[in-house]
């Protein structure tokens, strides 16, 4: 099994649903018609504190039905009950990156793009790109700057015109600013 640092997180769960055992997960990224996770995929769960009954060392579960709507419910092969479910929260929810589905050419997962260098549109290395989130409108992409700072700007081509897989570089147009 892969540690814990070597799979993406995809959410957490906090709350069962229902009687049967169905859990309700927060993903990351809140576009459902984007998420990877489907029926029958393999996961692997992590406690996020001491109540949990999961090994620190993670655990894998089989995803046996996942379904989207106004909550994300989900359930997991082999769970009991709401019971056995309430043992296991809190949790998160860990897929390995060689289970995500291939792109086509002109699409990329924007957790690849993670840890590469950010330039300006001459070259200069400005950074990395240190993390990504989802604000419900658009992605925001947090920059560690070389002098230690951060930014975060929306992922638009305003300011990223161009990402260039092949040389792990992001092209970034500094926000000018006005007082």
């Amino acid at each position: 099994m892969k540690k814990k640092d070597e799979l993406i997180r995809m959410g957490f769960v906090a709350h069962p649903h229902g009687l049967k055992g169905e859990a309700e997960i927060r993903l990351l990224n809140l576009n459902f018609d984007e998420c990877v996770l489907e029926d029958g995929m393999e996961v692997t769960l992590f406690p996020t504190n001491e109540k949990s009954k999961l090994s620190t060392k993670g655990e894998t579960w089989t995803l046996e039905k996942i379904r989207f709507g106004n909550k994300v419910l989900v359930v997991f092969k082999g769970m009991r009950d709401r019971t056995h479910l309430e043992t296991l929260i809190p949790f998160e929810i860990y897929l390995d990156r060689e289970q995500f589905p291939e792109t086509d050419d002109d699409e990329v997962y924007l957790v690849d793009l993670v840890g590469m260098q950010v330039v300006s549109p001459e070259g200069e290395e400005l950074g990395k790109l240190e993390s990504f989130s989802d604000n419900g409108m658009q992605y925001l992409f947090e920059v560690r700057l070389l002098d230690g700072s951060s930014l975060s700007l929306p992922y638009v081509d305003a300011f990223f015109p161009e990402i260039d897989t092949e040389n792990k570089k992001i092209v970034m147009i500094m926000p000018e600013y006005s007082e």
